[in-house]
């Protein structure tokens, strides 16, 4: 009787360790993106998002800080006084010019521009004349049209515990103005934040919004043509 011979696979058998190495890798890191996603989803619903600026239609009231005191910058008097200054100024109409001007109207068109420029130069010469005064401030027009405020070395604001005081002036000016008409607008330099966070709190207790913007400490402070404009935040 012959022995069945049982036949060998002479092959080499395959290495898998390569495929479940990547195969690990990939599982793991499939965990971490599942992991951060669902930290993103839960956060998400706690999280609320504050806007930086709010359009509102109450009139800003301005001050500023600066060597950690505060000082007021609005001044309703300088604001009639710069109303008068305008309506004495004449009214300067750009001439319109055709693209194609006859030459019969060229000089009348010349006339008309050299009128235009010596409005404007006596424009510029009532507005360099302009100046006011307060406690704070000396106020000019620059050759732009923009109200230019020059500190006074002499002047004192109120430093951050004078703010805290219930008989401060600025406390005081807050209480004449109306939280439902106007909002309080801050300038703030770089070395007056703490100053800057005192008089915010203090506004807010009173019912204010508030609206900030930082300025660099060799900035002149101007206001523009169409005055300034810092959004509550």
């Amino acid at each position: 009787m012959r022995k069945r011979r049982i036949r060998t696979n002479n092959h080499p058998s395959q290495n898998l360790d390569s495929f479940l190495d990547i195969l690990t890798n990939t599982v793991g890191v499939l965990m971490f993106i599942g992991l951060f996603v669902s930290l993103l989803a839960v956060e998400a619903g706690t999280i609320i998002r504050t806007p930086l600026r709010a359009e509102t239609n109450k009139k800003p009231y301005f001050f500023e800080v600066r060597n950690n005191q505060i000082f007021q910058v609005s001044d309703p008097k300088l604001d009639s006084a710069v109303e008068r200054t305008l309506t004495t100024l004449p009214n300067c109409k750009i001439p319109e010019i055709p693209q194609n001007i006859p030459s019969y109207l060229y000089n009348f068109y010349i006339e008309e521009i050299e009128k235009y420029e010596l409005c404007i130069s006596n424009r510029n010469s009532l507005l360099q004349r302009f100046n006011y005064n307060n406690e704070y401030y000396s106020m000019n027009f620059t050759n732009d049209g923009s109200l230019k405020y020059e500190a006074k070395i002499s002047a004192l604001g109120e430093n951050k515990n004078q703010l805290r005081d219930k008989n401060s002036k600025f406390n005081g000016t807050l209480k004449q103005l109306n939280p439902n008409v106007n909002y309080i607008a801050f300038i703030v330099r770089p070395d007056s934040f703490e100053a800057f966070r005192v008089a915010r709190e203090k506004a807010w207790s009173l019912g204010y919004e508030v609206g900030w913007e930082p300025i660099p400490d060799d900035q002149m402070l101007l206001f523009g043509s169409g005055g300034r404009s810092i959004g509550v935040q």
